[in-house]
């Protein structure tokens, strides 16, 4: 069911992952963000369009969950960055790629999880500012946390920013450490800055998982992920809500990640 947040701007959550699609009305259709994750959860979505054709999709970072599609929401070009759909476009090259997304799936939806059409996205220019459609100015704030070629989304007449996998109040930061050449302490909290520059005039923030949060909330959890990323370059695991006894009924598997975060730093730190 679709959640109205703002004038022409909703979400539509899924059961497992908490995970946020959203649905921007525009001129002659609708932006549809990051859908998932299901089949019956994106025929539901495509149901609860009413009819609104779906002219534009955007995909926030290439996580198996953010580049999911289905034919009942139509063959419009679903955008990215140019780092996220060549990230995709080489993860589809590979000659087992749908054995590899399968195996990535959480087993209790991996039967009904679609990948026909999994990850394959329309690169935008590398200076792409916006999205290109006819609705209301939908900007692209890339940067280098979590995934290659993240992007947060802001819609500053709307007053909305969507996170993708940040700022969330049950998921804790994830780090980008597919190589061993970047630094992705550091990384992570200059996605924090660059979207708290654009934080000002956001009423309502939307992360890829949990719970969207107007202003005051969003200040916290800002201030939340960035501690949350110090200790782990501290090399301690985080007290934070989400972690530990204080996490969300079924995200308790937040502190595993957290633990195995720290242990991965520890040996990356001894190996330079």
């Amino acid at each position: 069911m679709l959640r109205t947040i703002a004038e022409g701007v909703h979400t539509h959550q899924s059961e497992l992952l908490a995970n946020n699609a959203v649905v921007v009305q525009g001129d002659d259709g609708v932006l549809v963000v990051d859908p998932g994750l299901t089949e019956a959860e994106l025929v539901c979505l495509a149901n609860d369009l009413d009819g609104q054709p779906v002219v534009a999709g955007f995909a926030t970072h290439p996580d198996w969950d953010h580049v999911l599609w289905h034919p009942a929401l139509g063959p419009a070009p679903r955008y990215s960055t140019a780092r996220c759909a060549a990230r995709m476009s080489e993860f589809r090259a590979g000659p087992n790629w749908r054995t590899s997304a399968a195996e990535g799936l959480p087993p209790e939806i991996a039967d009904e999880t679609p990948l026909d059409l999994f990850g394959l996205l329309t690169a935008l220019p590398e200076d792409a500012t916006e999205i290109p459609w006819a609705g209301t100015e939908v900007r692209i704030i890339e940067h280098p946390a979590h995934a290659p070629g993240h992007a947060a989304l802001l819609i500053p007449e709307r007053g909305v920013l969507v996170a993708g996998d940040m700022l969330s109040d049950v998921l804790v930061p994830n780090l980008d450490e597919l190589n061993e050449t970047n630094d992705p302490i550091g990384e992570y909290l200059l996605g924090l800055r660059l979207l708290e520059a654009v934080a000002g005039d956001v009423e309502v923030a939307v992360p890829g998982h949990g719970s969207p949060c107007g202003p005051a909330e969003l200040r916290d959890r800002f201030e939340q992920d960035r501690a949350y990323v110090l200790a782990l370059r501290e090399g301690r695991v985080p007290a934070d809500r989400r972690v530990g006894p204080t996490a969300a009924p079924g995200w308790e598997w937040t502190t595993d990640i957290s633990i195995e975060q720290v242990r991965r730093l520890a040996e990356r730190a001894a190996r330079s």
